[in-house]
């Protein structure tokens, strides 16, 4: 009967006391997660701007270049007749337009030849003019002579006119032609792909005899003084994130690594996708390797306690809550949150080191 009694107080007693835990005081991190790829300072791409075969690549992935360095030739095959007639057709217009143009020489002999004329009708007239006063002239001699007048100075203003509208017109031609001709060259220019900038040819994707289309990626070129995570945050945590916070990166390239590095941008626009915002954090330690593209994870640091209160975070009741076993029961009691983290949460007020949290 004895052993019957003690075996029920104990089940009674285990029944009357939950399965509890304490808070413990240690160094807790507030980070917001991120995750991203790894590029290059100032990195950017060169695209196609003409559709063509490759035909050679003159860089090797990883080597340095210089701004306005040959990269690659396409195939401009179609644009070679065009601009020999750019060219030729320029020639003309040039020689159409110096001194010695055949075009402009055939209007000036008719300005000559107008004027010529001119004047000889006009003392005709002026010598007529003269005769009729003294009555030495018949009206119709002196009315012929002012036709004739009338006539040449309206033929030798044409003539003038037309040597006016034939110089403009040469003018325009060589113009004209002057653009098509740069047009096709700068075209041309476009089949010998150099690069903008200095620093590391990262990556092409294609091999000579490849055919490359209008807007293709050709090559990934960036700076050689630096990287930058290019980060993505949710955008709840948009608020907490600042310039000039440490991050902590990580990488599977490099498992046994942490790279540090700093927020250096924020942008202002949330992807309407995913709901997401991008960060830049630009690295502080060097890589192993001279890389781009690698997946990442980071942690931005928002603050950091050396001694805290923390308790699990699903120890943790909606309304900032927990579940405490003291006086020999159960009670729910209201506490005030600091820094959380994935697991944790830091406890300000409420609790103690010995309060026991009762376990779910």
């Amino acid at each position: 009967m004895t052993i019957l009694a003690s075996a029920i107080a104990a089940v009674m007693l285990s029944c009357a006391e939950p399965n509890t835990q304490t808070p413990q005081t240690k160094s807790v991190t507030e980070a917001v997660y991120a995750s991203g790829y790894l590029e290059a300072l100032d990195q950017a791409v060169i695209r196609s701007q003409v559709e063509g075969v490759l035909l050679e690549s003159f860089v090797n992935e990883g080597e340095r270049v210089r701004k306005g360095q040959l990269l690659f030739t396409l195939s401009g095959v179609a644009l070679d007749s065009r601009l020999q007639s750019a060219r030729t057709a320029y020639e003309i217009a040039q020689r159409n337009a110096s001194e010695s143009s055949p075009v402009l020489e055939e209007a000036r002999k008719g300005v000559a030849i107008a004027k010529e004329q001119f004047v000889a009708d006009s003392l005709t007239w002026l010598r007529q003019s003269r005769l009729y006063e003294q009555k030495a002239a018949s009206i119709s001699q002196y009315e012929n002579a002012k036709k004739a007048y009338e006539s040449s100075r309206q033929s030798l203003e044409r003539s003038i006119v037309q040597l006016k509208g034939k110089q403009d017109q040469v003018i325009r031609d060589l113009e004209a032609s002057r653009k098509d001709l740069r047009m096709v060259q700068d075209e041309l220019d476009f089949f010998q792909v150099k690069s903008d900038r200095d620093g590391i040819f990262y990556e092409s994707p294609f091999s000579p005899g490849e055919l490359i289309k209008k807007g293709d990626i050709l090559a990934v070129i960036g700076s050689d003084r630096g990287y930058l995570g290019s980060l993505k945050i949710d955008e709840k945590d948009i608020s907490r994130v600042r310039l000039g916070q440490e991050v902590l990166l990580e990488m599977d390239a490099f498992p046994d690594k942490t790279f540090r590095a700093k927020v250096t941008k924020i942008y202002s626009r949330i992807d309407p996708v995913d709901q997401m915002l991008r960060v830049d954090a630009e690295l502080s330690d060097s890589l192993p390797a001279s890389l781009t593209g690698l997946a990442l994870e980071a942690n931005i640091l928002i603050r950091e306690k050396s001694e805290a209160l923390v308790i699990p975070g699903n120890l943790l009741l909606p309304g900032d809550s927990v579940l405490v076993f003291q006086e020999g029961k159960e009670q729910k009691i209201k506490v005030l949150t600091g820094i959380r983290t994935l697991s944790e949460v830091e406890v300000l007020e409420g609790l103690s080191a010995e309060s026991n949290l009762i376990k779910r």
